[in-house]
Order: structure tokens, then sequence, then C-alpha cells
């Protein structure tokens, strides 16, 4: 199978939702400049409370701010403990294995000035650091997040710890750059990331060829149940999935050890890296179905980056594929596929019979 659970498809919709809602209102009449944020104060200076919590407004709620956005927050820093900022704290929380309460005490303090300190110190990863890879940690990590961000190769919260997000992202640039496909940053990823031009995401138009790059560098990839879908906050990319409902004939189920991609994922990244769409944002195939920059064509309609969709009827489906073009040394229309459990990403002969869709920008 290559689709994502029910509860993955509820789970994405409430999230796409929240998405929606978050936009509403957004339009406002110019507000008054802001008055400035109060001085900074050591979180753990005895000026600040044991607790600090919703409604506090002062330096300690400054501090706060700062630190909560060298990890990855993106807080107007006012000196106001809100509704954004304990959203952020929430988040850090939950990042770190600390009871998710949204008040700041003495275990979530402590483990935010660490944080906030490795995030902030930037060495030379090339001279500085060994291979880093999963299960690392510390300055060395939170530089090598700093610049896969700087690469558009993950949306990674720079906290100096590399998880699962951190190893899809050095997939993602490995891929982008040619390189041996394995979440290790070694010699190889550590020189690019200081030889190679940051270019911004493809923005605008379409252009196919650059979908088709992007799923071409893909090949060879693991299919992963429910890999690609940002299961872990990761981003569009190679990454775990999961072994929920899986029924596939190879036991133990890989989901959960194995870095990949699933027919979705794949398509998903093809799009994110060449065009600079997230196609359902992370959503399984019935849900892309339904994005708004597809546009359903007929078999007759479809061009090279044109997708098909195969199930019981055109939003209700269990399989994607990208539509390559025609190969100039076979004569064969062809296409990219993340098949099953146990295959790779590949490049095969076009099989027909689905529903067809136009993605444009």
């Amino acid at each position: 199978m290559s689709t994502l659970l029910p509860t993955r498809r509820r789970l994405s919709l409430g999230l796409a939702l929240a998405a929606v809602l978050t936009g509403v209102g957004a339009y406002t009449a110019a507000a008054a400049p802001a008055p400035a944020a109060p001085a900074p104060i050591p979180l753990t200076s005895p000026v600040c409370p044991a607790d600090l919590q919703q409604g506090e407004a002062d330096g300690c709620v400054t501090q706060l701010q700062l630190e909560l956005n060298l990890t990855g927050a993106h807080l107007t820093v006012d000196g106001q403990f809100g509704p954004a900022t304990g959203t952020a704290v929430r988040t850090f929380q939950a990042s770190h294995s600390l009871t998710t309460d949204g008040i700041v005490g003495p275990a979530t303090k402590s483990a935010l000035d660490a944080a906030a300190a490795a995030a902030s110190a930037t060495v030379d990863l090339r001279t500085q650091c060994g291979d880093l890879r999963t299960g690392a940690g510390g300055a060395c990590v939170s530089t090598l997040q700093t610049m896969l961000n700087t690469f558009h190769a993950g949306r990674l919260t720079v906290d100096g710890q590399f998880g699962p997000a951190t190893d899809t992202a050095v997939r993602n640039f490995q891929a982008a750059h040619a390189l041996t496909i394995d979440g290790i940053a070694g010699t190889a990823v550590k020189n690019a990331l200081y030889t190679a031009t940051p270019a911004p995401l493809p923005s605008g138009a379409v252009d196919p060829a650059k979908v088709l790059n992007a799923a071409k560098s893909y090949l060879g990839v693991p299919y992963v149940w429910g890999g690609g879908h940002s299961l872990r906050g990761e981003g569009p990319g190679p990454s775990l999935g999961t072994c929920d409902g899986y029924t596939g004939s190879i036991q133990p189920c890989p989901a959960n050890t194995t870095a990949g991609l699933d027919c979705s994922g794949l398509v998903r990244a093809a799009f994110w890296f060449g065009a600079g769409i997230d196609l359902a944002g992370g959503g399984d195939t019935t849900q892309q179905t339904l994005d708004r920059h597809l546009t359903p064509i007929t078999e007759s309609q479809r061009r090279p980056g044109d997708v098909e969709y195969f199930g019981t009827d055109a939003h209700n489906t269990t399989h994607v594929v990208l539509y390559a073009g025609t190969d100039p040394t076979t004569g064969a229309d062809m296409m990219y596929e993340a098949k099953e459990t146990g295959t790779d990403v590949h490049y095969v002969g076009l099989r027909t019979g689905g529903y067809w869709y136009h993605v444009s920008a």
C-alpha cells in the first residue's frame, strides 16, 4: 500500500484547517508603533518568578522570547507573555520531553538556556566537528541546522539535537547536491555547505524541468510507509515513516528505522524543491488531489510534470506517480514512482488508467 492512514488524514486536515484559520482577519488597520520591550533579565535571576506564565510582562519575558527565537520560534520580542509566547513554550517543551504546560519553570528554564546557548554558538564544521549523524548534539549540530535552513533543506528548530528532522534535512541537501544520501554530515556535505551558493526556493510559474530534476535526485531512495510526510515536523523530503497500519510482507516493519519516501511523499518533495509548492502540507494522495494547485485534466492533455493518481475515483486515491515524459533513448513514456516497501524510487514505464492533474502556482 502506498497511502497514509485515515488517522493521518484527519491530522493533516486539522493542520490544514488550523493554517486557514490563522489567516482569517489578517488584514487590519495600521496600528500605533509598539512600545520598546523591557531590557532582558536572565531567566535564573532571583528577580524572575520561579514559574513564568501567561500574563507576565517584564524583562524576564523579553529574555524568554529572545531564547525561544534562538531555538526556532518567530516571536515579536515585546516582553509580553501572551498566547503566541505560550504556544512557543509548549512547542519547545514538547521537543525536549518536558511537561507541555506552557509554564516556564526550573526544568524548562534550564533546557531553554542550554538550547539557546548551543544555538547561538557558531563553529566551523570543517575544522571543529567530526562526522555528524543521528544522536549528535551541541554547537556543531546547531551550526549545521542553521546552514541547512539557509539552503532550504529543512524547517529545522535550531536546538543542537541531531534527530529525525535534521537527518531528513541532511538527506535533502545531499540529494540536491548529488551527494551520497545517507543522512551523515561528513566531509563532502560540510564542504558543499561552505562552497555552494544558497538559492531561494522556486516561485512563480511551475517549471516542469525543475520538478522532474528534483524527483530524479531521489532515485534509489527506499520506499518507506509514511516517508516524506513531516510526521515528526521535519518538512518535505526523505524521512522516517510510521508502522501504524503497516501490512507489508517485509517484517519487521522498517519504517521506524529507515528514512525514505512513499508515493505521495515523493511527489510532495518534487514539487517543494522543484516549484516551492507544498502539496497538501504533508497529506496523503487523496488530500493532494484536493490541493488548490491541482487542476483535473484528461489523459490526452498530460504533459511532463503532471501527476496521475490511482483509486476508486478522482478524490479517493491510494497511489500517485509523476509523469516524466517520453524517454529520448527508448521513445517510451516514463514516470517517477515510489511503489512499495522493499523497492526504491525508480524511473519506469508509465502506467495509465488513473486520474490526471496539472499542478500550477
